[in-house]
């Protein structure tokens, strides 16, 4: 190629390319990044820069979005200041460039350099500190708003199949308004609320329609809104309770529980020998996941909700054949819901990821919203007729939310208040149809190290919310795996892993401190009962199909079980993946294999069979072998006290 420009070809699961180390220090000023590209396929994931002093670091890397194929060269620019006031660009500095996670596009890339800002480059920085700003300032907010000790309170919120029915008090002198919040609309941000009920006397009890009729655009459903007390002083109205959502539902099904008959389950999969796995290892849940577009796509006919008609998608078949090939199993279904950036479920604030927050930003997006959830809770709840899904996984790994839960970069307590919402949402749906249905939070192995945000701190933040607005019946699903993903010797390669309440990483090693944060009192539902806890997606990786590797693979596996076993706080793990996947990154922590030298595809891994043994007569025999694999004499050893 010409001067200064590179063809790159994508290989593997994670393609990079370090650029040479810097020979002189980099002028201050230079905060843009710029190079020209053409690329002849599109790339899966986001570009990703790593600003490197010495070693890689994610806490030192941006992702940019997704490249797409172009024939002819476009700019690629990227405001880099925060690094640079961080001292990335000095003499011995470099880059790496993640272009994708596929291998297979060529890049051309040409002109790389760093530069100084420009006019409108500056201007648009502005822009973006104040909005950053802006956010923050809402962050702030409703931390104050949930930390308050307010002087009125909602006490009790009852839905029934007509009307909503909310009791309280008022604390003090003058004039008070029950104000009512709609998911699309922010308690914190309101200095006059639109939707008001009048209230008089210290104690009160108002009694509405269930059903809001044509409001902004929908027959709003009022059981998804949440009711607070406001003074009325003049045209403002100044909050004086925390909101609280409905405490009663009354219901329109209640199937009688499905019990969860062990802890062993293996995550989603689609192929006949998938469901004969789960059967022939008498497993009592698994995964799917549901993308959401695939569901209710758009407006048309097949399915109404709000007053709005959508119509039904090709999803609903691959819903239904998984949920009705295990529901004779015995098999709790959890679904993990999903929905992906670019379509009308993406939230507005999306910038890039695998997934979006789900819109629930106007009265219409919130209605398309709930209507996929009420479609899906209303027809799979009862496993003697099409099937049943028992709990619902809200989307996925939201700790890593630029990554798996779009919303763009945001401070935590304003990314989870949208979270909350969600959950919130999904939860007054399915506690209609099964009053045993719970609503799960994603989170992967960093505890308290940061993928975006530190998944102790969002779990006790959703704890103060509960206190705030009423506690509802939500759980964990924990992805705990081995600190590197792609080093299946979690025992001995762990090391920020510890038997502390505040260890970096939770992972199979130290599992002890997710089961004893789920059962500290503070922490119970309502105080007095446990959350649940699914491992829900999780596994060891066979770095190859050596026997070494996949001897290392299978007493990963041997690890995880004896640790879920002897933790009563943790209720099931599903093991990801059922089967290797090509492109999962380069990883192969499935229990069956792809066809590779002496493999063909679908071939049982040593794993399969300690899988199959887990919680059998035959666990200790086929576990045996891989004591000394690990290092130990006996699996007590494995067990530790927390801190």
């Amino acid at each position: 190629m010409g001067k200064n420009t590179y063809t790159i070809t994508c290989t593997g699961g994670d393609p990079y390319v370090f650029t040479p180390k810097f020979t002189a220090d980099i002028p201050v000023d230079h905060a843009i990044l710029e190079f020209e590209y053409t690329a002849d396929a599109d790339l899966t994931a986001d570009l990703q820069i790593f600003y490197v002093t010495s070693v890689p670091s994610e806490n030192s890397s941006k992702k940019y979005g997704t490249l797409k194929a172009t024939s002819t060269f476009k700019t690629f620019t990227a405001d880099i200041s925060s690094f640079r006031l961080d001292g990335w660009g000095k003499k011995g500095h470099s880059l790496r460039i993640d272009p994708g996670d596929n291998g297979g596009p060529t890049i051309t890339i040409r002109n790389l350099k760093l530069r100084q800002m420009n006019k409108d480059e500056i201007s648009a920085k502005g822009e973006a500190l104040a909005k950053k700003q802006a956010k923050q300032d809402m962050a702030d907010r409703i931390d104050k708003y949930l930390a308050t000790d307010y002087p009125s309170s909602v006490t009790k919120v009852s839905v029934t199949k007509s009307s909503v029915i909310i009791e309280g008090t008022c604390g003090g002198d003058g004039s008070y308004a029950l104000a009512e919040v709609t998911p699309w609309q922010d308690i914190t941000e309101l200095q006059k609320f639109p939707y008001v009920e009048s209230i008089s006397g210290k104690s009160f009890t108002v009694t509405v329609d269930r059903i809001a009729k044509a409001r902004e655009g929908i027959d709003y459903d009022r059981v998804f809104s949440k009711w607070a007390v406001v003074k009325v002083d003049g045209d403002k109205h100044i909050l004086d309770s925390h909101g609280r959502y409905a405490d009663e539902v009354e219901p329109v099904a209640s199937p009688d529980p499905l019990p969860l008959k062990n802890k062993k389950g293996i995550a989603a999969g689609d192929h006949s020998l998938y469901f004969s796995d789960l059967a022939e290892m008498g497993c009592g849940s698994n995964t799917m996941n549901v993308t959401l577009d695939g569901i209710l796509p758009g407006k048309g006919s097949g399915y109404s909700f709000g007053g709005v008609s959508y119509n039904v998608g090709g999803g609903k078949a691959y819903v239904e054949r998984i949920v009705s090939s295990v529901k004779n199993m015995g098999v709790v279904v959890n679904a993990i819901i999903l929905c992906p950036k670019g379509g009308v479920f993406t939230d507005p604030e999306c910038t890039g990821g695998y997934y979006s927050m789900p819109n629930m930003t106007t009265a219409e997006a919130f209605n398309h919203y709930a209507a996929a959830l009420s479609y899906l809770a209303s027809r799979y709840n009862d496993e003697n007729v099409l099937g049943r899904i028992s709990h619902w996984i809200m989307h996925n790994e939201v700790d890593a939310g630029t990554t798996w839960t779009n919303m763009g970069e945001q401070p935590m307590t304003r990314y989870l208040d949208r979270y909350i919402k969600s959950m919130r949402i999904c939860y007054n749906i399915i506690r209609q149809y099964d009053q045993n249905a719970a609503v799960l939070g994603s989170y992967t192995h960093s505890w308290t190290g940061k993928e975006d945000y530190s998944p102790k701190e969002m779990l006790e933040k959703t704890v103060e919310y509960s206190n705030a607005e009423g506690d509802f019946w939500w759980g964990v699903a924990y992805h705990p795996y081995p600190q590197d993903l792609g080093n299946p010797s979690l025992w001995s390669n762990d090391a920020q892993a510890t038997y502390s309440m505040d260890t970096k990483f939770v992972t199979f090693k130290n599992l002890e401190v997710l089961d004893k944060w789920m059962k500290m009192k503070e922490n119970l539902y309502k105080g007095e009962k446990k959350r649940i806890c699914f491992l829900s997606e999780n596994g060891t990786n066979s770095p190859s199909y050596s026997d070494s590797n996949l001897a290392l693979q299978a007493a990963g596996g041997c690890w995880a079980w004896k640790k879920v076993k002897n933790l009563d706080g943790i209720d099931a793990i599903q093991w990801h993946n059922w089967k290797d996947n090509r492109a999962e990154f380069g990883l192969r922590i499935g229990l069956r294999s792809f066809a590779e030298g002496e493999f063909n595809d679908f071939d049982p891994k040593p794993v399969w069979y300690v899988w199959k043994a887990a919680g059998t007569d035959q666990e200790d025999e086929v576990f045996a072998p891989y004591l000394s694999t690990i290092g130990i004499t006996d699996w007590d050893s494995i067990m530790h006290e927390v801190e």
